[in-house]
């Protein structure tokens, strides 16, 4: 009756055919999955340790100098596990960094004084300063195991909700067997991120350049 109306089934040989092709082609496969789960995880991770770390940031203004910082700084850094520590190439580095600074833990010793940061800098809207790893390159490896490594970078620094690009030197040194310490600065100013030099009834006003200084210590993640 199917064969009457044009609806024969499919020939036996070509249908074999079909599935032994998708059968050897899926055998085919198999060797490269584990490959690319090892290589997808294949990263090194060094975790910021809680209260071990320093992030300043100083500026001006008519009356005087003045300077705010924080010694809690979260985040990660990961290497790819090709980047040896004992056997560092000068070259693009490939690695994966993220660090976060809650504005509320930024203090002068003048509660006035934080006050009006945490106005100027949107704290209500946007509780955090994020920075964002984008591009690595070791220029300078060390001479030996105490030496720094001196590095290139390229990010992304976010500061009251507007995203800015940043590039600056970073110095790395390795602390004892499991730990390594970043330092760095970089030069920003308050306008470039939608922020209003602060201003107190004509009686002072602050400048727009400020300098961020940070020493950062990571701890390596165990193995698990």
């Amino acid at each position: 009756m199917i064969a009457r109306f044009g609806m024969a089934n499919p020939k036996p040989k070509k249908l074999m055919k079909r599935t032994r092709f998708v059968f050897v082609g899926t055998l085919a496969l198999l060797p490269l999955l584990p490959f690319s789960l090892r290589a997808a995880g294949d990263w090194v991770r060094y975790n910021a340790v809680p209260n071990s770390s320093r992030v300043k940031v100083d500026g001006t203004s008519t009356l005087h100098d003045w300077s705010v910082g924080s010694t809690a700084l979260g985040g990660y850094v990961e290497f790819d596990e090709a980047f040896d520590l004992n056997k560092p190439a000068s070259g693009k580095v490939n690695a994966h960094c993220e660090v976060r600074i809650f504005v509320r833990q930024l203090k002068s010793d003048k509660t006035d004084m934080d006050n009006v940061m945490y106005d100027s800098m949107k704290e209500k809207d946007h509780r955090r300063l994020d920075y964002r790893l984008t591009e690595m390159t070791l220029k300078e490896a060390p001479k030996s195991p105490d030496a720094p490594f001196l590095f290139d970078t390229k990010g992304e620094l976010v500061v009251a909700g507007v995203t800015n690009k940043a590039q600056m030197p970073v110095t790395m040194v390795r602390v004892g067997a499991d730990k390594l310490k970043f330092t760095g600065s970089i030069s920003v100013k308050m306008t470039s991120f939608g922020i209003k030099p602060p201003t107190k009834l004509g009686v002072f006003s602050t400048g727009d350049d400020v300098k961020i200084t940070f020493e950062w210590l990571t701890a390596k993640k165990e193995q698990k």
